[in-house]
């Protein structure tokens, strides 16, 4: 899901000239926790709506899966019978600078996200007002995020607009894992 211009991560208006090169994730830090690097995954549409339904989200899936079907609206695809039916693995990727900045990159390479980031404790860090629980195991990383009630009430307010907590889990893709790769630029 692409972020609209919102609150939730500040926009910062940086590309890929106003970020230092990079090493892959796992050799930026000997810090095994260090979240700096990029790191990437196939993104499949069905584990995006089954970690929407497992955090009772799953009213948000028909705005939530736009970039796999980007010539409909969320109200034809709500309309469809096997709502991923059609969809094909997109790569994604996620970067995290030694300076806090914070970004994704779809398929294309294009900047879909961008903010910022801190990192709490070994295992939980913000991006803008969003938390996220992380894990780093060798060169794969896990994130899981921390959907407030209050969060999860204003997403099914109005499920098919942009909400924190939809962004939260298309940030994750919560029980899936993230493979760090070179930066090429990135971190």
């Amino acid at each position: 899901m692409k972020r609209p211009s919102s609150s939730v991560v500040p926009a910062i208006g940086l590309g890929v000239a106003g970020l230092a090169v990079g090493s892959p994730a796992s050799a930026l830090s000997s810090n095994t926790h260090s979240i700096v690097g990029r790191w990437q995954q196939d993104h499949r549409c069905q584990q995006l709506v089954d970690a929407l339904d497992a955090l009772q989200l799953a009213a948000l899936a028909p705005g939530m899966v736009g970039d796999y079907f980007p010539d409909q609206t969320p109200e034809e695809l709500s309309a469809k019978p096997d709502l991923c039916s059609g969809a094909r693995p997109l790569q994604h990727s996620h970067f995290f600078t030694a300076s806090e900045l914070f970004g994704s990159l779809d398929q294309d390479w294009n900047q879909v996200d961008d903010g910022t980031y801190v990192t709490v404790n070994e295992d939980t860090l913000k991006i803008g007002g969003a938390t996220f629980d992380f894990m780093i195991q060798g060169d794969t990383l896990s994130l899981e995020p921390r959907i407030t009630t209050k969060q999860r009430k204003e997403a099914l307010r109005n499920p098919l607009a942009f909400s924190t907590a939809g962004w939260m889990v298309a940030v994750s893709y919560p029980g899936t894992t993230w493979k760090g790769v070179p930066c090429f630029g990135w971190c």
